[in-house]
């Protein structure tokens, strides 16, 4: 895939140089560092890895990067900051 997956990651544009079959958990944790999101059952069922994607709430142990392209993705570290929780 030589053009990428382009995405937004907590408001920043991001182009990950991915499998597009690859796992979106995956990618977030060792390609860009948000250890937030965790693998659990790696079922989709304990709900460890939930991310937001467009607003919904998805398992991101069973969510390829082929589903997220053009989407926004909001992990726990984009909910705000220690000073500033999200509510």
């Amino acid at each position: 895939m030589p053009d990428g997956i382009e995405l937004t990651v907590n408001g920043q544009a991001r182009r990950i140089d991915a499998d597009p079959d690859r796992m979106l958990l995956d990618v977030l944790r060792h390609e860009l560092g948000l250890k937030a999101t965790r693998l659990g059952c790696g079922q989709g069922q304990c709900g460890a890895c939930t991310v937001l994607v467009d607003g919904r709430a998805v398992t991101a142990c069973n969510t390829p990067m082929w589903s997220v392209s053009g989407k926004g993705v909001t992990t726990l570290e984009g909910l705000g900051t220690r000073e500033a929780p999200h509510p």
